[in-house]
Parts: structure tokens; C-alpha cells; sequence
């Protein structure tokens, strides 16, 4: 599933006239990729497409990000940013957010029984962490929990799990050894993060996704009895559920919008 259906059917109301098309664009530590929707249709393509901003975008990215602007992303070098400038775009963007936050609301948009509470790991270049109840972003504290050892940091500059378990801290070749130690340090988190009972942990990223898709069932049997833990329900395509949550973000700003243009 591409989008979920009633999502599809809201972007392609906002893009009726012929030729209209709506985008976000999600940057990582190691890629960029947009996902344009047109024609009912959602083609992703490598690295922004600012060209294309003029009928609405989004954007996301590790870090702090409000309004476009981003603080702490040091996975991709930047720190109190303008980032929709150093893409090449010509405005802000229309919604701006978090990549796990994003990814997280994705997940649970892409799931036909969707869960009260979902809680979205993804390993890429960092650790990132991010909670939905009851359709909800809510802060939770995963990634940046201390009491991981000594290794510091580049963001918080603590000994975190991210400092443990984030894909640049980690060899380019993982060893059995190493999988069970992120799994391990991981479901360690998980249970200090105070997440609801029964809530669905699903386990993503670029270095889960791409290489290590086996860290999900080994997660599986370390939690077992705890928390159901899935895979990601993004295609393959795509980088990450990021831009479903995105699309729904943006949905939601031309609604809230709607009735200021008819008043006006």
C-alpha cells in the first residue's frame, strides 16, 4: 500500500486541476528522496524537486525542525538552518517535521488495524524515536536515554543509546555479536521509555531496512511477551513512511485552510 485510501482520495481532491501535484521531501544522513504525488499516483524520486514547490510541500529531517528551520541534525551537518534554502527551495515549506515523528505517524497510517499506541525505532545514521497514541504525536524518550556507557554523542554529547546503537557509531560490518548487543541495548530502551502496555513497537530505518532486516526478528524474540514488534509497512521504494505522514500533515493545513479562501 502506497497511501492509505482515504488519504489518496483527499491529495487528489486538493490536486484536481490537470497538471497539479503536491510533494516532501525527506533528508537522511546518507540520501535524500521526495515523493511526488500526481494523478493520484506517488513516484519517489532521488533528492528535492524545488522546481515543483509551487503546488505545496512538505519537509523532514533528523533534528529539531520548526517552520522549515532545523537545530541539532548532525547527521546531516546542520544546526540552526535554514534547510528548505540549502535544498534549493524558494519558500518554507507548507509543513515541516521530525523524520521519526513523520515516519512514525506514517506507520501507523499505513496499518489497516491500526494500534492505540505505536512506538517507531528507526536505526539510520542515528537513532531516531518517536511515539503515536490514538493518531497523536506524543514526546517520548528513547533515543537520547543515558546510562548507555561512556561513547559519547555528537548531539546531546552524553553517553546515550543513540551514542551505542546509532548507525555511525556502529562497524560498517555487523557480527553476530553486534546485532545481539543492539537488540539487546535497544529493548533495553524500550522498556525505560514508559510506553503504554500492548503498544506495537515497529523497528525501521535505513540500516534495518536495507541491510539488517533480521534486527527485527531478534527484536521480536527479546521483547517477547512485552510488546509486539512488526516491520515497516513502507514500500520498498520508499525511504521511509515519513512521507505518508507528511502527505496527512499537509491534508490537514489545506483543510484548516479551506474555509479562510471560501471566506475570502
Amino acid at each position: 500500500m502506497t497511501l492509505p485510501s482515504l488519504l489518496a482520495q483527499t491529495l487528489t481532491s486538493y490536486c484536481a486541476t490537470p497538471g497539479t501535484a503536491v510533494h516532501v521531501v525527506e533528508v537522511g544522513g546518507s540520501s535524500v528522496q521526495s515523493a511526488i504525488f500526481e494523478a493520484g499516483v506517488v513516484t519517489f524520486v532521488d533528492g528535492p524537486v524545488p522546481e515543483a514547490s509551487g503546488e505545496g510541500y512538505a519537509f523532514t529531517s533528523p533534528g529539531l525542525v520548526i517552520d522549515g528551520r532545523v537545530w541539532g541534525a548532525t547527521q546531516v551537518g546542520w544546526d540552526d538552518i535554514d534547510a528548505w534554502r540549502e535544498l534549493g527551495y524558494r519558500r518554507r515549506p507548507d509543513v515541516s517535521m521530525n523524520d521519526a515523528e513523520a515516519a512514525a505517524l506514517g506507520e501507523w497510517l499505513l496499518r489497516e488495524e491500526r494500534p492505540n499506541s505505536l512506538l517507531y525505532a528507526g536505526i539510520g545514521t542515528g537513532l531516531g524515536g518517536a511515539m503515536i497514541i490514538d493518531g497523536e504525536v506524543v514526546p517520548v524518550d528513547l533515543s537520547h536515554q543515558l546510562g548507555f556507557g561512556d561513547s559519547l554523542c555528537d548531539g546531546c554529547r552524553k553517553g546515550c543509546l543513540n551514542a551505542q546503537i546509532g548507525g555511525q557509531y556502529l562497524p560498517t560490518d555487523l557480527s553476530q555479536h553486534d546485532k545481539r548487543r543492539i537488540v539487546e541495548q535497544l529493548a533495553t530502551g524500550i522498556n525505560g521509555a514508559r510506553i503504554p502496555p500492548h503498544t506495537v513497537v515497529v523497528l525501521a530505518g535505513g540500516l534495518v531496512r536495507r541491510s539488517h532486516p533480521d534486527l527485527v526478528g531478534a527484536l521480536r524474540e527479546q521483547l517477547d511477551g512485552v510488546f509486539a514488534v512488526e516491520a515497516s509497512a513502507a514500500p520498498k521504494a520508499a525511504k521511509s513512511a515519513a512521507y505518508v505522514g507528511l502527505f496527512e500533515r499537509l491534508t490537514e493545513v489545506r483543510r484548516a485552510e479551506a474555509p479562510a479562501r471560501q471566506d475570502t
